[in-house]
C-alpha cells in the first residue's frame, strides 16, 4: 500500500485535528503527500482508514508520530550559525560573565543538533548556561538525548570544537559520532507543545523557534511568538530560522540591526 484514498471530508477532518493539536496548516497542496504518509501510518498500526482517523482523535502520540512523517526535520550541526555567532559573542563580553549562567530555551530542537551546537561554542569559551531543549515529538527527542549522529550531520563543525567535544564511533558506529557526556550534562530535553503547552519561567537570555513558524499560519505563528516574549528577560534575545519572519505580526520584539533572523526583547 504504497497510497491511501480518502474523500474532501476526511481530508478536512485530518487537517482540522492536526491544526488544533500543533497548529500545523496542512493545505491541499500536501494531499498526496499525505496519503502517502497516512498510507504508512495505516500499515504499521494495522488498521484501515476508517479505523486509523478514529484513532488519530483518541491518540495524541499517535498524532505527533503522523506529524513525524510529514514534516522533514532536516537539520545539522552548526546550521544558520550566524545568529548564534552573534548571541555567543555577546554573552562573552558581558561583565558579568563570570558569575553569570546564561539560560537558553531551544523551543523547537529536533534531533538536538541546534541544542549541542549551542553549548559546544558555550563551553569552547569557557562560559556557564543551561539549556532547554524542547519538542513536541517523543522520537526526535529520543534521538537527541542519545546525542549520537552520522558523520554527513557534522560537516560545518570547526575542527577544534569536533575534536574537543564528539566523541568517534568505533565498531558498528564507525561512521557516527557521539556527544561528549560533559556537553550533554547541560542539556535538558523535555517534551513541550507550543501551542497548547505554557513555558512559566520567565528569565531565558535566549530563545531560539527556528524553522518551525514556516508549518504555522500567520495567526497562529503570532500567537507562538507572543507566547515566547513572555519567557524571555529584558533585553535578551529571540531567534527565529533564515526563512521565516515577524512581519505581518502584532509583536513587541526589536529587530537586531544586520541580523534578519534576531530579535531583542
Amino acid at each position: 500500500m504504497d497510497s491511501v484514498t480518502f474523500t474532501s471530508n476526511e481530508f478536512i477532518e485530518l487537517k482540522t485535528l492536526v491544526y488544533q493539536i500543533c497548529g500545523i496548516n496542512l493545505h491541499e497542496g500536501k494531499l498526496e503527500l499525505l496519503k502517502s504518509k497516512v498510507a504508512k501510518r495505516m500499515r504499521l498500526t494495522k488498521m484501515n482508514i476508517h479505523e486509523y482517523l478514529s484513532h488519530l482523535k483518541s491518540n495524541e502520540r499517535e498524532v505527533i508520530e503522523f506529524i513525524d512523517t510529514v514534516t522533514t526535520n532536516h537539520s545539522f550541526f552548526f546550521r544558520e550559525n550566524e545568529s548564534i555567532e552573534y548571541i555567543v559573542d555577546h554573552f562573552n563580553r558581558n561583565p558579568q560573565k563570570a558569575k553569570k549562567q546564561f539560560k537558553i530555551w531551544c523551543a523547537a530542537c529536533s534531533t538536538g543538533d541546534e541544542p549541542y551546537t549551542i553549548a559546544v561554542q558555550l563551553e569552547n569559551l569557557g562560559l556557564s548556561y543551561t539549556i532547554l531543549a524542547t519538542d513536541i515529538s517523543h522520537s526526535v527527542l529520543e534521538v537527541a538525548a542519545r546525542g549520537i549522529y552520522k558523520n554527513d550531520k557534522i560537516k560545518n563543525v570547526p575542527k577544534p570544537i569536533l575534536h574537543k567535544f564528539f566523541q568517534k564511533g568505533v565498531g558498528k558506529y564507525k561512521d557516527h559520532i557521539k556527544i561528549k557526556k560533559k556537553i550533554q550534562q547541560q542539556i535538558t530535553f523535555k517534551k513541550f507543545n507550543l501551542i497548547s503547552d505554557i513555558m512559566k519561567q520567565t528569565d531565558f537570555d535566549l530563545v531560539l523557534c527556528r524553522n518551525v513558524m514556516i508549518y504555522f499560519d500567520n495567526q497562529t505563528s503570532e500567537k507562538v511568538v507572543n507566547k515566547l516574549y513572555k519567557s524571555i528577560s529584558p533585553n535578551n534575545f529571540f531567534a527565529i530560522g533564515n526563512a521565516e519572519s515577524l512581519m505581518n505580526m502584532r509583536h513587541k520584539f526589536k529587530p537586531v540591526k544586520g541580523m534578519p533572523s534576531l530579535y531583542r526583547k
